[in-house]
């Protein structure tokens, strides 16, 4: 029951968040911020069907275990980022939070 509320939990957040990034002028300058602004979509529309992934891997194993692997890999990129242009521990966090819950996601799903 745990494992199946954070795999929600997180496919439903980066769904989210990517359509946000998409739409809301916020995130404009916070990809600008981050010096990925050209990529804004391309990033934001990644995360979506990432996140979608993640919610058919309920249905589909191995597309949820795939879809967590990567977005593991970005929110690990996301970190990386953050510490580089100099964003503090509560502006990482959510990266972290993230990074961590996508890894614990693909090792606990079976193949």
């Amino acid at each position: 029951m745990i494992k199946r509320s954070i795999i929600f939990f997180s496919g439903f957040s980066h769904l989210f968040y990517g359509i946000i990034a998409l739409i809301h002028p916020f995130y404009v300058t916070e990809f600008e911020r981050y010096g990925f602004g050209d990529y804004r979509a391309s990033i934001a529309i990644f995360q979506s069907l990432l996140g979608i992934g993640l919610l058919l891997g309920f249905y589909y194993t191995n597309l949820g275990k795939y879809a967590a692997l990567f977005l593991a890999l970005l929110m690990g990129a996301a970190l990386c980022t953050r510490i580089y242009i100099g964003d503090n521990v509560l502006q990482s966090a959510p990266a972290l939070l993230y990074l961590i819950l996508n890894l614990y996601i693909f090792k606990s799903q079976k193949s």
